[in-house]
């Protein structure tokens, strides 16, 4: 390890072992994945088309009864 964190200008030990857990889980190509910044949630996923329809819908439909 401190070879490692020698030749890669290092001083943190922890990413020899994240890079270490990585390439035993993933195999080398692991190590080839963009880490950095917040991983995305699962609210990105799109909802389907009619879902999407029914929620306009109710909202247009709760917009005009608070209108009136």
């Amino acid at each position: 390890m401190s070879e490692t964190m020698r030749r890669f200008k290092i001083n943190d030990h922890g990413i020899i072992e994240r890079w270490e857990r990585i390439c035993l889980e993933e195999g080398p190509e692991g190590l080839a994945i963009e880490r950095r910044g917040r991983k995305s949630s699962s609210r990105s996923a799109r909802l389907s088309k009619a879902v999407e329809e029914d929620l306009i819908a109710e909202n247009q439909r709760l917009r005009w009864k608070t209108n009136t």
